[in-house]
């Protein structure tokens, strides 16, 4: 069960004496998921905090300046004490569990790891519509919350590698661009790609030495691609090369996404692949993985698949029930 704590919205705990603030110099490779845990905090809990103190000092895409001083926030049991003769019994966890309630125990005993492209300092592909940026990461990153949220209501347990401290599910159809998730359990992302890239991939495989002895892992990574305005594109998935068990899940993945169109738009036609593509993550990742791409960014009509909540809410759904279906078999 994961709580995420969301103290954005608690501006008077924080307005504190910065006279009686810690400080502390960015130094070269300091970003603000590192200076926090570095200093002893849950990052992710603080991140906002640590803006707010700061907000004139930090650049575009949550970039600190070298050499400049930052404050430090008080730690949030101090703050508690400080105002103690406050109203404080409204001041709780926000946010949600990734299952309210158990629905069926159909992944009991599934473990899956759920990665969404990008984000931190890089949001993926992004586009302009209607004079508002949207960035592949944020979508992504909604699916994937709400594929943990049905794995967790069927019995599975779900681990989301990527991580934003203070976005839940979201019904918006533009949702808005942020810098500040990381990855799993508490790590600054990095700008470099192939350290991006590796990062996740130990992550996973940290979570999976401590379930070795569970028998059904898996790895989803949710995309979306980036091609010229003219091109649709259906939803499609990757494997390894030579990954029996990464082929036979994107299949049962290509198969419900085709029953689901046949059903719901019996004239429309469904054409997403399944092929194999030797990716870095893919390669280091030690559970069987598939790579999902849900669609054109650039394009109208497929955009239409992620813009809308009810879209996205369907695409975790049909993947959850594929989940279920190659559990099973």
């Amino acid at each position: 069960m994961v709580f995420y704590l969301n103290f954005w919205g608690l501006p008077n705990l924080f307005a504190q004496s910065q006279d009686s603030l810690k400080t502390i110099v960015a130094e070269k490779g300091d970003g603000i998921y590192k200076i926090l845990r570095e200093n002893g905090y849950i990052a992710k809990d603080y991140y906002h905090a640590f803006k707010e103190l700061n907000i004139d000092k930090i650049k575009d895409e949550d970039q600190l300046i070298l050499g400049e001083t930052y404050y430090l926030p008080a730690i949030f049991s101090e703050i508690l004490e400080e105002n103690i003769e406050d109203d404080t019994t409204s001041i709780k966890p926000s946010g949600f569990t990734y299952a309210d309630t158990i629905i069926s125990n159909k992944l009991d005993g599934a473990i899956i790891y759920l990665i969404s492209g990008h984000g931190g300092p890089d949001p993926g592909a992004v586009a302009n519509v209607n004079g508002i940026m949207i960035s592949e990461d944020e979508y992504a990153y909604d699916i994937c919350l709400r594929m943990a949220k049905a794995i967790e209501e069927n019995g599975g347990k779900a681990y989301m590698i990527i991580e934003d401290p203070d976005d839940g599910i979201r019904d918006e159809e533009y949702l808005q661009i942020d810098y500040d998730e990381y990855c799993y359990p508490d790590l600054e992302i990095p700008r470099e790609q192939n350290a991006r890239l590796k990062q996740r991939a130990d992550a996973v495989n940290d979570l999976y030495k401590t379930h070795k002895s569970t028998d059904y892992q898996r790895v989803i990574e949710i995309h979306l691609d980036s091609r010229s305005n003219s091109a649709t594109v259906d939803v499609f998935f990757y494997h390894y090369p030579g990954s029996t068990k990464g082929k036979k899940t994107a299949e049962v993945f290509q198969n419900i996404f085709s029953e689901k169109y046949a059903k719901h738009q019996p004239n429309r036609g469904y054409k997403g692949s399944v092929t194999n593509r030797n990716l870095l993550v893919m390669r280091k990742v030690l559970p069987p993985l598939v790579f999902i791409e849900l669609g054109n960014i650039q394009n109208e009509k497929d955009r239409k698949r992620f813009l809308k909540w009810s879209n996205r809410q369907a695409i975790a759904n049909w993947l959850v029930e594929g989940l279920i279906r190659d559990f099973s078999e």
